[in-house]
This record gives structure tokens, sequence and C-alpha cells, in this order.
């Protein structure tokens, strides 16, 4: 980005990666690892003389950041040093998990009780009966690939039971069957020179589909670079069926019925095509399927999208003749589109939008990314085979798995498999880094269950969390951001975390080397995580370094920008042959995909109406009347994580829910009321909140939610399933691809709670509450 505008004190913030401030030490850091989110801030953690963090803030040299942190960062001394971290690996009998039966145990107690529980399953049911689950992908991305498929040489690793791994997941599959590379907003992120490179330019309307990006911030993309490039002039067009406040600033909204989205996309390009708004240079030299397309655009006139989408005629037009006569025009897309059940035709279609108006890899369109990716350069210094592959489970079901367009297993056939013995049994559950009955698992009370059947389950984290609580036989504690070393990479550029001291808990990298010289020693030829990264750096594929490279450089100059380019696809840049075109089967951009048609399923963007829906399912849209759209995002909260910091919830105490004032008089609630939402699937508590402006009949609930303060140790563990909004989703219900799952379309009623008023410990402070025995 561009350099920060104000005058930097050199004395004060300094270039080097460690300095002496008084009696601090001050360490220039990248904040990647938990808690925290996606986007590897540059920050400056302040320890004391015992190593102790004691402040945090904003780097004023980061070149992508200019000092700017979230409050989220800003707590991060508060979630390091919190009296209910866990520092020690802690064990219990399987019969009494639930149960406050804890003991304190050694690591190396550790290591050897779950070695010996690898090597027994993996004699007895073959090592795919071992699954290893992982949360959202920061630091600890690869980790629990390589953990699974080298260490434990199982083909099974998925998410915590996230249906239809519909977290970018759907996105990233989409983009690498199309464009053959992930494609993004352009911020002039990738830019070692920002906002200032020569080549930049500023877009001219930037269309916001499914997200809030300065609360989410979501996948190595920072919401504020949004906000940068609209005090420079760039308009917006904003997609979302609730009001925010960069709705708000927008030239116009578009509030949609959730899960239509692939139908108002289809219809932009039937104004676009019809009115001959499309690029005909780019369309007719790089792009694959133009006349297919165009031919289904046909079932989308502007007056059936309205009806289907809610949006008027008139606001269709004008938002597609904007966005197509925009020069650049940029779309920056979000986690709403993975969660419909048929959401893969929303994201086929969104990139078709960006492809036909020549705004692939231009500047300020959406640039293609190859640099600073290196996770999978990690995961193969690891992973050197991996037996049964063909066994993981949804290759026989869904061919794009089996075609390697993800290495994840899915879940939905996980959790049938825990509950039947089908395809084959599951006897071991190693969980790094996710809290999923608390987050992403749908139907969390059934996949408890199911988890329960197993004969080992093993949870990393940071705190007793409720699916710790209910299922762990074995809680590994885990490093935070100062006590752990590492790589941030997603991205140009390439950044160090740096280590400021010690503590007993461990980093996902010291657990695989410790437990793979236990498990499979010719897997883990490192002794130590800075020995592993070094490795790394040695044999980077993905990243052209210089020979003298290392990571002990990469430590001492805190960032590597690897050189990039625009128009990559004319450069040779994308191909492994070095040809010009795209890294796809036909080299070009297809708008039409060959490996989804390969795969036996739809290669054009569609639309299906979601079920249940009014028009899908009108007698049960008349028992559940509103479209419950879940995990709308809060600055406070990151996912399930900082529930437990006073300081993130004094100003969030509660799971909220918005909704209109029409609907909330229609039900007799009141803003600050506790609401029941519940459907034919299961139920949940938020309170109200009222948005002035959202899409008819449509209420908005967070996801993510439980209460650290309540007992741990229950049938309902910190009371999360009074509070998770997931228990109105149900598990099983992917799409035909396998990929995205219904999360965003609920139908549900609500009803004003009167028997439901949590007790917030405001006088007592949290280090005296939510305590466990050992």
């Amino acid at each position: 980005m561009a350099k920060c505008p104000r005058k930097i004190n050199d004395e004060l913030y300094r270039d080097e990666w460690q300095w002496q401030e008084g009696d601090l030490t001050v360490t220039r850091n990248t904040q990647w690892s938990g808690p925290g989110c996606h986007n590897g801030c540059g920050v400056l953690h302040y320890t004391d003389k015992d190593g102790k963090l004691v402040k945090i803030e904003g780097d004023p040299k980061s070149p992508m950041f200019n000092g700017r942190l979230c409050m989220r960062c800003l707590a991060v001394p508060e979630a390091e040093n919190h009296p209910n971290r866990i520092y020690h690996p802690m064990r219990r009998d399987p019969k009494d998990r639930g149960k406050d039966k804890w003991e304190e145990i050694g690591w190396d107690e550790a290591y050897d009780a779950i070695a010996s529980e690898v090597k027994r399953v993996s004699a007895e049911y073959g090592a795919k009966a071992i699954f290893t689950m992982v949360g959202t992908g920061r630091n600890a991305g690869w980790q629990a690939h390589a953990l699974c498929n080298s260490i434990f040489d199982s083909p099974n690793v998925g998410f915590g039971f996230l249906s239809g791994e519909s977290c970018y997941v759907p996105r990233i599959a989409a983009m690498a069957m199309m464009g053959g590379a992930i494609q993004v907003m352009d911020c002039a992120q990738v830019l070692e020179q920002g906002y200032d490179d020569p080549e930049y330019v500023v877009p001219e309307i930037c269309l916001i589909w499914a997200n809030n990006p300065i609360v989410s911030n979501a996948d190595g993309f920072l919401g504020h670079w949004v906000v940068d490039l609209m005090k420079m002039g760039m308009k917006l067009i904003v997609v979302d069926p609730r009001m925010s406040w960069l709705g708000a600033q927008a030239e116009m909204q578009l509030m949609l019925r959730p899960g239509t989205d692939a139908a108002l996309a289809l219809g932009f390009m039937n104004v676009i095509i019809n009115e001959d708004l499309y690029d005909h240079e780019f369309v007719e030299k790089w792009t694959y399927g133009f006349d297919e397309l165009k031919e289904r655009v046909r079932d989308y006139p502007v007056d059936k999208v309205a009806e289907i989408t809610g949006v008027p005629v008139e606001k269709i037009v004008a938002a597609a003749r904007r966005y197509a006569t925009a020069k650049p025009a940029t779309v920056q897309w979000g986690l709403k589109l993975d969660q419909q059940t048929d959401g893969m035709g929303a994201t086929q279609a969104l990139q078709c939008l960006w492809a036909i108006t020549g705004n692939v890899d231009v500047p300020g369109g959406n640039i293609i990314v190859n640099t600073g990716y290196i996770q999978n350069d990690a995961r193969r210094l690891v992973v050197k085979h991996v037996t049964d592959v063909d066994e993981r489970f949804g290759n026989d079901l869904f061919p794009l798995r089996k075609m390697g367009v993800t290495e994840m297993s899915s879940t939905d056939i996980l959790i049938e498999a825990l509950e039947t013995g089908k395809p084959y049994p599951v006897k071991m559950l190693y969980l790094q880094s996710t809290n999923c009955l608390a987050n992403m698992a749908a139907d969390p009370q059934r996949c408890m269950k199911g988890m329960l059947t197993c004969d080992t389950i093993v949870v990393s984290d940071y705190y007793m969390t409720p699916t710790a609580a209910a299922t762990a036989d074995i809680f590994l504690p885990l490093a935070m951001s100062t006590e752990r070393v590492g790589c941030r990479g997603w991205y140009n550029p390439l950044r160090t975390i740096n280590k400021i001291h010690e503590t007993e808990a461990r980093s996902d990298e010291q657990i695989i080397i410790d437990l793979g010289k236990r498990v499979n020693p010719e897997a883990t030829p490192w002794n130590t995580p800075e020995e592993f990264w070094e490795d790394v750096m040695t044999h980077l594929e993905t990243i052209k370094v210089p020979e003298d490279f290392s990571y002990k450089k990469l430590q001492e100059d805190m960032y590597f920008w690897q050189p990039t380019a625009y128009r990559k696809y004319e450069k040779g840049l994308l191909r492994s042959d070095g040809e010009e075109g795209f890294n796809t089967p036909t080299g070009l951009f297809e708008l039409k995909s060959t490996m989804l048609e390969a795969a036996g399923l739809d290669p054009l963007p569609y639309y299906k109406e979601p079920d249940p829906s009014p028009v899908s399912n009108p007698e049960y849209a008349a028992e559940y009347p509103l479209i419950c759209t879940t995990g709308r995002r809060s600055w406070e909260f990151f996912h399930s994580e900082h529930r437990n910091l006073r300081s993130m919830r004094e100003f969030h105490r509660w799971p909220r829910v918005e909704m209109t004032q029409e609907v909330a008089d229609r039900y007799g609630i009141k803003e600050g009321d506790w609401v029941l939402i519940e459907n034919a699937q299961g139920s949940a508590r938020e309170v109200c909140v009222i948005n002035p402006k959202m899409a008819p009949d449509t209420i908005c609930a967070e996801h993510g939610w439980w209460f650290p303060e309540q007992e741990a140790h229950s049938s309902n563990p910190f009371g999360v399933f009074d509070v998770n909004i997931n228990q109105l989703v149900p598990m099983c219900k992917e799409g035909p691809s396998g990929f995205g799952a219904p999360y965003t379309t609920q139908m549900c009623r609500i009803s004003k709670c009167e028997d439901f008023d949590p007790e917030y410990p405001s006088d007592v402070p949290y280090d005296n509450v939510a305590h466990f025995s050992l």
C-alpha cells in the first residue's frame, strides 16, 4: 500500500525486526495465528523483561496495513494472558467424556498415548479410520493435511463438520476450474509499491456481493482497502439482503432474497450481452463457451429475475449497465455464495460476469494471484505418500473430488460413517483448531453424538471449548502468536511470524514434528519448527527467491515481495508449459467448464430454487414464514473466538439477530428482547436488533456463540446448544458437486422468549469463572 502519510518517528519505529524501548522489547511481527483472523496484519508486540505480552500496536511501517488494527488485534494481550488459558496437556478416560475429570499430563505422555492409539486403530481398522478435522485456515492450514496424510497415513482430513465445505472451497474450486487460479479484487495489495505503482488503476466501480468486507476481513483481504479506494473515487454497488455501512455509502444496493444470487448474476449478464456491453476482444480471444453462455442467459430475462430475487427490474438493469460500462470494475465476493446448496451456480455466474466484461487480471479488476501462497510448498515437503487416497470420504460420490479439485474429505459422509460404520468405520478423531460444535457444524447435536462413537478424540486449542469439554479424551494446548514461529503465506508479500518467548504450550508445527517422530519418523526429519521452515525456504516451488534466501533472512527483513504482473495470461505466466493462456484444459477462461462437464455437472452458471423456500415448499413456508440467513459478522469476534474476553463481551454480550421493525412488530418483539428462532430442524435464541432496511421477511442471525462463563461439563457445555444458530441447519444437504450447503437459506419462525434470560457476570472477573479442575 502507499506509505503511511504521517511522519514516522524512526527512533521508535525502526526497520529492524526487534529493538528495545525503555524496559520493553518491541518485536515486529505478523498477527496470523489465533486468536485473530486471516489477514496477517503487521503488528508491534511489546513484551516485558519476563517475556509477557503487555501491549500490541499496529506497525506504521507495515507496507499493507499502515499501522491499522481492529479491536480483535488490540485484545491479543488479554487473550494471551487470560487466566483460563491451558498450558499443559490434559487427559481423561473416554467413559468420562463430558465430565470434569481431567488430569494434567506431560507432553511426552500425551504424545505416547496418541501415537499408541494411531498405531492401534491403523492395525485394527486401517489408517483411513483416523479423521483429522481442521478449523479456519490461518497459519495452521497446511499442518492438518500434513499430520493426517503423511504421519497418520490417512486420506481423511476435512473441516469440522462444515457441510458442503461451504467456506471459500466452493469458490476456490470454481476459480480453479474456470480460470485456472484464484482471483481477487485488486486493491494493489500484491504490489510492493501499492497504490503508488504506476500500473495500478483505482476501480471505477466495486460490486460487493454477499459479504461485508470491512467487518469480515476474510481470506487475506483487509476490508479497509475498500474504504481507501472509496476515498480515491471508487463507487460501490452492494448486493446484500441487509443494509450495512457499505450499503449506505453505495450508489445502489440490491436487497435480494437470500439464495437467489445466481439468478441475479444471470440477469446481469442478460442485460450486458443483449445490450452488447460485453468486452468483445477479451471474449473472442480468451474465453471458451460464450455462445453457450449466451443461450443460458436467455432463460433469465430481467422481469423473471426480478420476480425470483425481489429486486426491482429498474435496479437490475441500472446495476448491470453501471458495472459493465465502468473501466475498470471489480467484484469483492463472500461466503454467502458458498453457503447455498447450489451456490456453485452463483460462483460460476459471477466469474463469467467479470470475464465477459474484460476485468480479468487487469489493473483495478479481479486479478489472478499466484504469489506468496507457500502452504502447498510446506505440505509438499512433509507429505510424500498417502495410502487409500481413492477411499477418501466423498470420492466415490462426487467426481470433482476424485479429479483432485479438493483434497478435503466430505464431513457429510463422515457423519454418516460415524453413525452407521459405512462406507467404513471411523475410530479416531484429531481436531486441530476447530471448535466445531459452536461454529462450523450443521446440526451440531447430531455431530456431537456421532463424535462420541469414536474410540479416541484429541483436541488441540487454546482454551477449553464446548467441543473439547463435550468430546475430548486428550487436550493439547496450542501456542499463540508470540509463542511460535512460522510464515504468513497468503499472497504477496511473504511474511514471518516471530517467536518472542516460550511457554509450555506448543505450536502446530512442533506438535506435528513430535508426533511424527513417534508415528512416522521418515516424514519428520526436523527437530524444531525453525529447522522445518528453513527447509521450506530452500525448497520453494511457488515463489521465486534469491539464492541466499533463508528463513532467518526473512525473519530479519520481515517481508519478501515476489514480482508480479498484470495480464499474466498474455505473458505465459500461468501455465507450466510457459505458453500464453490460462491454466485450464482449453487454455482459455472457461465460461463453460470442461471439468464440470466431465464430472457430469452443469458446465454453465445455473440457478436452482432453494429448498425449502416460499416458492419450492409453500406448505413449509406457511409454518416457517421467515428466511433465516446465518453467519452475520461482528467487529468483536472471529467465528467462535473471543467470547471469553471481557473487552469484547463488554461491547457485545449476547448473540444478535437482526430484523426490520415491521417483522419485530408482527411478532410482538422489541429491540433487546430474547428471541426464539426455530424450524423443523431445531432452535436457537438470540437478542433482537432492529435493522431499518432488509429484504422482506428476512432475519439475519449470528453464528459461533457460546458462553465461557457458564458450566463447561454438562449436556449443554457452555450453553452452546441454547444459542447455536446452526441447529436450524441440516447436515448432508450438500450441492450436486459436493460443495455448498443451506446455511443461509433456512426458513424459520420467531417468537419472544419468555423463559430465557442468562445472567452476564458483570461483577465477577473472568478469572473467577469457568475454571476447570485438574
